[in-house]
């Protein structure tokens, strides 16, 4: 499976009253329910019922009708600037009589914005409610203790209770098979909604249960079930049944989970050992590491800052208001002051904190959180990122990281499965000291093109392939099956002297392995195999084609055609392949009554437990280099023969393995180690995994837009580099740096000498230097501090890296070593497809997942899924890039819009004695986060493109602002800022001086059309960011300016009905009055002429590669001036890059 799936050390401590006794950290990071009692009894309601099991009854909702409220209001209540808007309701509310303006002016967009979230919520959880409600009420059929079947809902069955499950049907829970009616309590199970693989698997009742034919006989049974605390691992269990008759072992092939559907089987038993919440499934389902942006991270330190300033000008409005009461003591017209205390100057603190509240953009968490879900839709919707072939869309399972794909620094990439296709084809085979199969592979054309060395040609391949025929080379002809190379076959007819060392090549490929079967078992043009892993599905495909049919299997017996001739093989023990061990062996007995060890797997684990001194060694390694050259993945057969004696004295170790009770993966582990051991070579096998649609284009770009592509395969150095050769990660100008020894001394000179020779760069990044490393030098670093360090500094310097024969943990520490140990901390993103590949998709900043054929391990640990690497270009160029830059706009929008509408109230103060004085109505102030300006920002945040989809990808230099943060940073801030004072000089002043100089002095008028030019100047201001203009985006901005006359005339309108008695009428008198109008044209004007000027500024004279390209994609081909050159650059010149790198250095 490609999973890393470390034994259980410790699981299971010592077995005491009847319960297991689980030991402190036992699980080694899986998750155990603490509460667990890991027994089931055998028809014994009464005695499960003791253990307290949870409910069978699945829920993933979020929230019940009960918990909705105070769960909702918690989470919404855990960040910092809802808290605040709390305090400044209740200040607002509270019976202080300190508001300035109206007692809800805060309060009541603050529980519009509060209430909005909340039906969002409640959408999105009715679908999961839905779903839960659906699952629970499914009907099973229950063995009662009379002997009779009872149809109870899911939701309703017990710990115990044994459940008969009919085809095509899921299981309701977790279950050990009892028996079923397939042949000897065998059962076909589907895991696709499990693990996403799609090949049928085959379950095994248990041998002591598998007679148990009736729900009278089922009825019978007695047996207490003792096993391991629930736990998210869906390939290991370890268990045991305890009847009279001894204690029988339960494993991970007896174990049928929930999720799983029974297939090509008619009917199941199966005992319940875990309910509900504690199911593998559910367990699965609960939520890893929490993830955050960068930018909410920042968003939350610049509150912080806004929170300080707010109370710097408080203070300052403070102290105002208490000179200027001191100063006016004596005035006879200011009765109220000569009396006013020191304590009401100082309450007068909090009133002015009331009336500037809003520096805090109150609706700046919700827009993002819109924003961003629609963006996730965006790239859901993306037709550009569908794959028709597999009917497979991209998928967005975490919005909240949308910006940061528009920051990636660092991708760490597996190999097969996300760069290659992970579609198996059997190319070549060893076998006896000759190679057989002809031609290369897309790879091996790139090496032999650099010189690499793939050898001399064989003179007899060399004749041989003259006379290539996939039909004669074939005894049954597979058109999948690209074999042609007659020899092989010939020999076996003819009784050549490698006749016998083929046919045991056969023999191992067609019954060593765990495929199952579909379809006709007698026609070997109509079976079908499903298998676990594609590998292996090509190597039984392969030796079908040449005669040795695998057409059937028991729970005991493997059944073969050898060329026509049927052969049945009792397997007798079978070591299961694990990515530690990264082989599979079985013991046999043949046909010829021989017992034989099996065994298949990767060349550094098997060459070292062959038997010494064999002849065909130095050959096959030789020729193995070879295929790696080719990039083919090799596996090496070979086999020993046992005698009686030997097979059952390791019989009895490895039973006594199976059924410990303590890390029974280790002692397997062990048990296998002591047989496969002096094994004699039997051959080698070659597969190509073709590299995926659009790969070395991919890369390449994703190199030019400033990403560092790190490769981390579990292949042989050889294959990984040529596989990095094809795919364009390296290329012929860059210098390799190998580190590589095979022990400690020779690893740490080879890093030394790396660091030496390349002095010169430290501290830089070339484009022309790469590394590749091995998992065996990465542990000896990994151990050392200061040559991890070292291995940091130069990996920095190089372009590529590559690293081979690497475990899945060694991934995720390449990735934690970059993550925490590049300063300032980078933005790295992990791609894979395989189990194998979620540690490190779960330690990066950043997680996509491959949905491949590997199944849906990786994808439902990721944040983004998508079909082909290829894809990936596009989410980081176009969809990371653009929801980069639109988060960092609406974050600066909303506090810009904020300092520029508070702002005046400070200013407003200064002509009102600081008397705390709102400008404006309290309800016409209330709607300005409301209804004014929130949902231009909204649209913008998800539509708005600066350059279109096919230039962002045309030029990935423009991903690198991204890099460097440019568009969302604190000089970013300043600007944003300064553009608010300065409108908000321009807003106050100009009415100020043109109302006061015509002896208008009605605040109502004053404010409201104060307000308007606000309005209108914020929400065109958004226009002017805005490069994908739609009409859409015109109708919001319309409707919004719109909303503010709506609002009002509404508001003016309703008193008497409501006690809006300070707005009565005001509306209509101020757009009466002749002033108005002129004021506000002549106001916005001037804020926008401000603005216009500082655009036409920026790009004249200080003009980007954005800038450049926008004008291409408009259409335009106008000169442009190289800055201080006097050269007009040609229509030729505009559209290269040469031109963008000279705008970038302007």
């Amino acid at each position: 499976r490609g999973e890393d799936e470390s034994p259980a050390t410790g699981l299971l401590g010592a077995l005491g009253g009847g319960k297991w006794a689980l030991t402190p950290g036992s699980m080694n990071g899986n998750k155990i329910m603490p509460n667990a009692a890991s027994v089931s009894v055998c028809n014994s309601p009464a005695e499960n019922a003791e253990r307290k099991a949870p409910l069978n009854t699945i829920v993933t909702a979020k929230y019940t009708p009960v918990s909705f409220l105070p769960l909702n209001l918690y989470m919404q209540f855990s960040r910092l600037a809802n808290v605040y808007f709390l305090i400044i309701s209740v200040l607002q509310t509270g019976p202080f009589d300190l508001s300035p303006t109206s007692r809800f002016s805060t309060s009541g967009p603050f529980v519009a914005i509060l209430g909005l979230n909340m039906l969002r919520e409640i959408w999105e959880d009715r679908a999961r409610h839905r779903a839960d409600d659906e699952v629970n009420n499914r009907i099973v059929e229950v063995v009662r203790d009379t002997g009779q079947l009872e149809k109870v809902r899911w939701a309703d069955l017990k710990l115990g209770d044994v459940a008969k499950v009919v085809a095509n049907n899921e299981f309701p829970a977790d279950l050990v098979a009892l028996a079923s009616s397939g042949d000897q309590g065998m059962c076909y199970i589907d895991t696709c909604n499990l693990d996403g693989e799609t090949n049928l698997k085959i379950r095994n009742s248990l041998d002591c249960t598998k007679a148990l034919m009736t729900p009278q006989d089922v009825s019978g049974l007695q047996g207490r079930f003792e096993y391991e605390a629930p736990n998210n691992r869906l390939y290991t269990f370890t268990g045991k049944l305890t009847m009279r008759e001894g204690e029988f072992p339960v494993d991970s092939e007896n174990i049928l989970l929930r999720g799983a559907t029974l297939r090509n089987t008619d009917w199941v038993y199966g005992q319940v050992i875990f309910t509900g919440p504690q199911t593998k499934i559910m367990m699965n389902a609960q939520k890893g590491r929490q993830k955050r942006s960068n930018i909410e991270d920042t968003v939350n330190v610049l509150l912080f800052g806004i929170l300080a300033f707010e109370f710097l000008v408080v203070s300052i409005a403070t102290i105002g208001m208490a000179v200027w009461v001191e100063d006016s003591r004596s005035a006879w017209y200011l009765p109220y002051v000569i009396d006013q205390t020191s304590t009401q100057t100082g309450l007068g603190w909090l009133t002015f904190l009331i009336l500037l509240n809003n520096y805090v953009p109150i609706s700046l968490y919700i827009s993002l959180e819109i924003a961003k879900s629609l963006q996730g839709k965006m790239i859901d919707w993306d037709l550009e990122l569908y794959h028709p072939e597999t009917d497979t869309p991209a998928l967005t399972r975490t919005t909240n990281l949308n910006e940061e794909l528009g920051q990636i620094q660092y991708i760490f990439s597996d190999k097969t499965g996300t760069l290659t296709q992970n579609v198996m084809e059997f190319r070549k085979c060893f076998i006896a000291g000759t190679s057989y199969g002809f031609g290369t592979t897309e790879i091996g054309e790139a090496a032999a093109k650099r010189g690499a060395n793939i050898g001399a040609p064989d003179p007899e391949a060399v004749e041989a392939e003259k006379n290539a025929d996939p039909e004669k080379a074939q005894f049954y002809r597979d058109p999948a099956i690209n074999f042609n190379d007659l020899r092989l076959l010939q020999r076996v007819k003819d009784g050549h002297a490698d006749a016998a060392t083929i046919k045991d090549m056969m023999r191992i490929l067609s019954v060593s392995h765990t495929v199952v079967p579909e379809g006709d078992l007698a026609d070997p043009f109509k079976i079908k195999y499903q298998a676990e892993s594609p590998d292996e599905g090509a190597l039984v495909l392969y030796a079908k084609s040449m005669g040795w049919f695998f057409c059937g299997k028991t729970s005991t017996h493997t059944n073969i055609k050898a060329m026509g001739v049927d052969e049945t093989y009792e397997v007798l023990n079978i070591n299961k392949f694990n990515s530690s061990r990264k082989r599979m062996s079985a013991v046999v007995r043949t046909p010829e009554g021989k017992l034989e060890l099996y065994v298949k797997g990767a060349d550094n684990v098997m060459c070292e437990r062959l038997a010494p001194n064999q002849p065909m060694m130095g050959p096959m390694l030789e020729q193995l280099g070879k295929y790696a050259t080719e990039g083919l993945r090799t596996l090496v057969l070979a086999k020993r023969e046992l005698t009686q004696e030997q097979w059952e004295e390791w019989d009895k170790v490895h039973k006594a393995a199976t059924t410990a009770l303590e890390d029974r993966d280790g002692a397997l582990e062990k048990a296998a180690e002591e047989i496969e051991k002096e094994m004699m070579i039997v051959g080698a096998t070659a597969i190509e995994d073709k590299l995926q649609v659009g790969v070395p284009d991919a890369i390449a770009t994703l190199a030019k837009a400033g990403v560092k592509i790190w490769v981390l395969t579990g292949d042989k150095q050889e294959t990984a580099e040529n596989i990095g050769f094809a795919c364009q990660l390296l290329r012929d100008d860059m210098t390799l740096e190998y580190i590589n020894g095979e022990d400690d001394a020779s690893v740490k000179n080879q890093l030394g000498v790396a660091l030496g020779k390349h002095q010169a760069l430290w501290g830089t990044e070339t484009e022309h230097l790469a590394l590749i490393i091995t998992g065996k030098a990465l542990l000896t670093i990994m151990d050392d501090v200061t040559m991890t360090a070292d291995l940091l500094k130069f990996a920095r310097m190089c372009k590529a890296v590559i690293a081979c024969r690497v475990s899945p943990d060694q991934k995720r520490q390449i990735v934690t070593m970059v993550r925490m140990g590049v300063k300032p901390q980078p933005m790295t993103l992990s791609i894979g497809d395989g189990a194998n590949d979620v540690p490190m998709i779960m330690e990066a900043h950043v997680g996509v997942g491959i949905s491949g054929n590997e199944g849906m391990q990786a994808v439902r640990s990721a944040d983004y899924a998508i079909a082909q690497f290829r894809f990936l270009k596009r989410l980081m160029l176009v969809h990371g890039r653009n929801n980069y830059r639109r988060v960092a706009v609406m974050i600066l929008y909303s506090l810009y819009k904020q300092i520029f509408m508070v702002t005046t109230l400070f200013f407003y103060n200064i002509y009102c004695g600081w008397s705390g004085t709102a400008t404006y109505s309290s309800w016409i102030l209330s709607g300005y986060n409301v209804f004014y300006t929130s949902l231009p920002i909204i649209f913008f945040g998800f539509l708005e493109q600066d350059v279109s989809p096919e230039t962002a990808m045309a030029n990935p230099q423009l991903y690198i602002p991204g890099q460097k943060k440019l568009n969302f940073n604190f000089t970013m801030l300043f600007v944003w800022m300064a553009n608010g004072f300065v409108h908000c000089i321009i807003v106050f002043f100009i009415p100020t001086l043109a109302f006061g100089a015509n002896g208008f002095d009605d605040l109502g008028t004053y404010g409201t059309c104060m307000m308007n030019a606000i309005v209108v100047t914020v929400n065109l201001r958004l226009v002017l960011e805005e490069n994908h203009i739609s009409y859409l985006s015109h109708f919001i901005v319309a409707l919004s300016i719109f909303a503010f006359y709506a609002w009002a005339l509404i508001l003016q309108s309703l008193w008497p009905t409501l006690s809006f008695e300070d707005y009565s009428g005001v509306a209509v008198r101020a757009m009466q009055n002749p002033l108005y109008f002129a004021v506000l044209i002549l106001t916005f004007v001037a804020m926008s002429a401000v603005d216009v000027c500082f655009f036409y500024a920026h790009r004249m004279y200080y003009p980007n590669p954005t800038y450049v390209l926008q004008e291409i994609d408009r259409g335009y081909r106008k000169s442009i001036d190289t800055h201080g050159a006097g050269h007009e650059a040609t229509p030729q010149e505009l559209e290269s890059n040469v031109v963008i790198a000279e705008a970038t250095n302007k």
